[in-house]
């Protein structure tokens, strides 16, 4: 330890409540600063939650240090450190489903497979002698209820 390092034990504070808790003693984390870990066996708390409250401070700029390792994690996005921590929360969130990432996602929906633009000529074989709905359904390669569903979305429902 060194002058002006505040120290918090574990048994009095949660590892969770310590950002709240150093806000009301005056001292808010601002980047730049170190949050020093002598021991992480007495934080009360899952491996996951603790490596979500890591990147959470590291993604603020505030170095991690695990005294009792002699390891430093900085905010570095280049740090090997920081990207394995990363990598781990990264890796949580998608084994339970959490969105973590918008560009990953996929866009609601999918492609119509049937367009306003082809509605002129589905009328016009639907209304060419002996043509079906079944038989222009199968010509568009869709099925026979998606091509109702398509006129009915249009107001156009005939035979």
């Amino acid at each position: 330890m060194r002058d002006g390092d505040l120290v918090v034990s574990a048994p009095q504070v949660s590892f969770s409540e310590l950002e709240k808790l150093l806000g009301k003693l005056g001292n808010p984390l601002v980047s730049g600063d170190t949050i020093k870990f002598h021991d992480l066996s007495c934080l009360a708390l899952s491996t996951t939650t603790v490596l979500r409250l890591m990147l959470k401070f590291l993604k603020a700029g505030i170095s991690i240090e695990l005294c009792g390792l002699g390891v430093t994690i900085t905010p570095d996005r280049e740090s090997d450190l920081f990207l394995l921590v990363e990598a781990f929360d990264s890796h949580w969130r998608q084994i339970h489903g959490i969105k973590t990432n918008a560009k990953r996602e996929a866009k609601a929906g999918r492609k119509p497979r049937l367009t306003l633009e082809q509605l002129p000529d589905i009328q016009r074989r639907l209304a060419e002698p002996g043509a079906t709905h079944e038989s222009v359904a199968k010509d568009l390669g869709v099925a026979r209820s998606t091509l109702f569903g398509f006129l009915k979305a249009h107001k156009d429902v005939s035979g």
